[in-house]
């Protein structure tokens, strides 16, 4: 096999776009990944400088590989916009590189890319119809999130979503019913552990009249309201052994009876659950049946805590302070970089749910365009200074990297206007400038 062609079946064999150019911008290989992924295929493209092929606004002045070759090193993750070959916006996550000679001269540049569109998509719907800010992020974690998200949004699958108390387990629920193959048929939600069992069981399965006393007319449960539409079922660990019988049943079946009632009722429900619990923990100590286990964890799902995703904080922060602005009149700018600090290096053992209240609280005290430290609620203040200190110096470089890159972002976003910018970061223009200073970011 010449060079060539054994240098195209490699390129072939790597499941992500891969695309190389020459020092004109003209394309020198094209695999087919990137065929798939654009509709173009190898011979039309070759020999054509990639911004006509892409189509993208950030070919004119935020090229990926434009500043890999600028500043000698790789790019990594770069979220973009493209147009395909049938004219439809695509998100592709990014990679470049450049390519060089023996000599160690730049002769060209190599980028990787993958098709992102689903989570993109679920992310700006999430935002737009919800305003669950508290379940988009940009780090890793969440990242992961949005892809399963994406994969799953056009399936009837039965979902177990797990993850402590304040993730966002019943919008993530939500988000997968109203963009799935149910959306218009109803949404059922029911927590579980709010109501004894008799009580559980007849909210679940409706009871006929007279089937206890206080019983003086019949009764129609969840799933036969969910009917055609999705029942969520939250805190499902803590449901009773008989309770675990009865819906056993319902999934195998697609059918089930009210209480105090012998004719079998049939329904076509989808089943998604949540539990703050290592669910399967509770089969091994013999108190959740795992036959049930199965037929609810077909597809897991477990959501990060915010502790794992302190990247996401100046976005969630910045969103509350949107949202509060609005609702209480004010016009609060942002907050003072010692309560950022404060933020990234708290436990959040209630997570999104408590970093909002938290906010909410910095808001009724606060009397400038800032929130301070004082502002904050005392839990956060009571946090001892020493654990203010970061855990080593590896993990401030990937965070001030990480927070780096989201301002450049955000700045792009913004098409630099300063002003602009701090608003969407939730800081104050001399916050900005300051960051920008301590991070060498200039237009």
């Amino acid at each position: 096999m010449e060079n060539t062609q054994l240098f195209q079946a490699i390129l072939n064999s790597i499941s992500e776009g891969v695309m190389t150019i020459d020092k004109d911008w003209k394309i020198v290989s094209w695999n087919r990944a990137a065929e798939r992924i654009t509709g173009f295929h190898r011979e039309e493209v070759l020999g054509m400088e990639c911004a006509k092929v892409f189509r993208a606004a950030l070919c004119r002045e935020n090229c990926p590989v434009d500043r890999a070759l600028s500043c000698g090193r790789p790019y990594h993750d770069v979220q973009v916009a493209i147009h395909n070959k049938r004219n439809e916006m695509l998100h592709l996550l990014v990679n470049a590189a450049p390519l060089y000679d023996a000599e160690g001269h730049i002769i060209g540049g190599l980028e990787t890319f993958r098709d992102i569109s689903h989570a993109h998509w679920m992310e700006e719907e999430l935002q737009r119809h919800y305003g669950y800010s508290h379940i988009v992020g940009r780090s890793e974690a969440m990242k992961s999130v949005f892809e399963v998200l994406g994969s799953l949004v056009h399936t009837d699958t039965t979902v177990l979503i797990q993850g402590e108390s304040g993730t966002g387990k019943e919008l993530i629920a939500r988000a997968l019913h109203f963009y799935g193959p149910r959306k218009g048929k109803s949404f059922v939600a029911i927590n579980c552990s709010a109501l004894p069992e008799g009580i559980l069981e007849s909210e679940l399965f409706g009871h006929a009249k007279g089937a206890f006393t206080g019983a003086v007319r019949s009764h129609m449960g969840k799933f036969e309201l969910a009917n055609g539409g999705t029942l969520f079922l939250d805190e499902i660990a803590e449901i009773s052994q008989a309770i675990q019988v009865k819906l056993l049943r319902v999934l195998e079946e697609r059918e089930f009876q009210r209480v105090g009632d012998n004719r079998n009722i049939k329904v076509d429900v989808r089943i998604m659950t949540a539990t703050n619990k290592e669910l399967y923990k509770k089969v091994l100590d013999g108190s959740f049946r795992d036959d049930l286990y199965y037929r609810l964890s077909v597809f897991p799902l477990t959501l990060p805590p915010l502790r794992e995703r302190i990247e996401d904080i100046p976005l969630l922060v910045a969103h509350f302070i949107r949202k509060f602005n609005k609702q209480m009149g004010k016009s609060i700018q942002g907050i003072a970089d010692e309560v950022l600090e404060i933020l990234e290096s708290y436990q959040w053992p209630g997570n999104i749910r408590e970093l909002a209240n938290a906010i909410e609280h910095a808001f009724v005290h606060t009397k400038g365009a800032l929130i301070h430290p004082a502002d904050l609620p005392h839990s956060l203040l009571n946090y001892a200074p020493t654990t203010l200190e970061r855990k080593s110096s590896g993990t401030q470089e990937k965070l001030d990297s990480v927070e780096r890159e989201f301002i450049v972002k955000e700045l792009e976003a913004a098409s630099w206007k300063k002003s602009v910018a701090a608003r969407r970061l939730g800081m104050s223009r001399v916050t900005l400038w300051r960051k920008m200073e301590k991070y060498g970011i200039a237009k």
